[in-house]
């Protein structure tokens, strides 16, 4: 029965709710609705389709937006692996200033971030995916694991951009939710990945590295060895 007071409510600023491309890029603006960004994400990249089915329910994906979950910084949110891999940026607004941020960078510890007093999200950029050189060929894949295919936070979470040239991998980000604090990249096994062929044989032989990029909690969801092990 707490008296809130006067509320702002971004999903009636329309400024906010726009989607545009700039310079080719993908800018989603903070009230433009979860359904309506990842329509925008899958039309660019088609295999995030089932992400975007399973993120919570219709109800919420129609009021909640992509902004939101990631303003939110919890590590097991489920866009945030992707866009990571993707190369997001972020517009942190306060007042007449906008500085850009890359969302890899944005998050310093649990639900911690370089959010300033006063500032806000106010628009995620998705860049556009580089021109591929002849032969080259880039995968784009997002996973998420969790005890229900439906309604359900995740266990782990998952989202790679893979670029192969000439049958080896030349270029990997991949980020998880669900391992760390924060949603992160995996540098180890990026590493470890680059350069090598791409098969099923050489990617096996580099899971060691993701021992060196997490060290995965145990709760109710998940162990941490389960986690280690779904995450490779």
């Amino acid at each position: 029965l707490e008296d809130l007071g006067p509320i702002l409510h971004l999903g009636r600023v329309d400024a906010l709710a726009t989607l545009r491309d700039v310079d080719g890029a993908l800018e989603i603006g903070a009230a433009v609705s979860l359904t309506d960004a990842f329509a925008a994400l899958v039309a660019r990249h088609p295999s995030l389709a089932e992400l975007a089915n399973r993120f919570a329910s219709p109800p919420i994906r129609h009021s909640g937006t992509l902004c939101g979950n990631v303003a939110n910084g919890s590590p097991i949110g489920d866009s945030m692996p992707i866009l990571i891999a993707l190369g997001a940026t972020l517009l942190l607004r306060r007042g007449a200033r906008t500085r850009e941020v890359p969302l890899d960078a944005f998050y310093v510890g649990y639900r911690r971030s370089v959010l300033e007093r006063g500032e806000f999200v106010a628009a995620v950029r998705v860049p556009p995916a580089p021109r591929t050189q002849a032969g080259s060929e880039r995968h784009v894949a997002a996973y998420k694991v969790a005890k229900r295919f439906d309604q359900d936070i995740s266990s782990v979470s998952a989202g790679f951009v893979v670029d192969v040239r000439d049958g080896a991998v030349v270029a990997a980000r991949l980020a998880y939710g669900g391992m760390a604090a924060t949603p992160k990249r995996a540098a180890a096994l990026e590493a470890a990945i680059t350069g090598r062929p791409w098969t099923h044989a050489s990617l096996r032989a580099a899971l060691p590295a993701l021992s060196g990029d997490f060290a995965p909690i145990d709760d109710f969801r998940a162990s941490a060895s389960y986690r280690l092990r779904v995450a490779g």
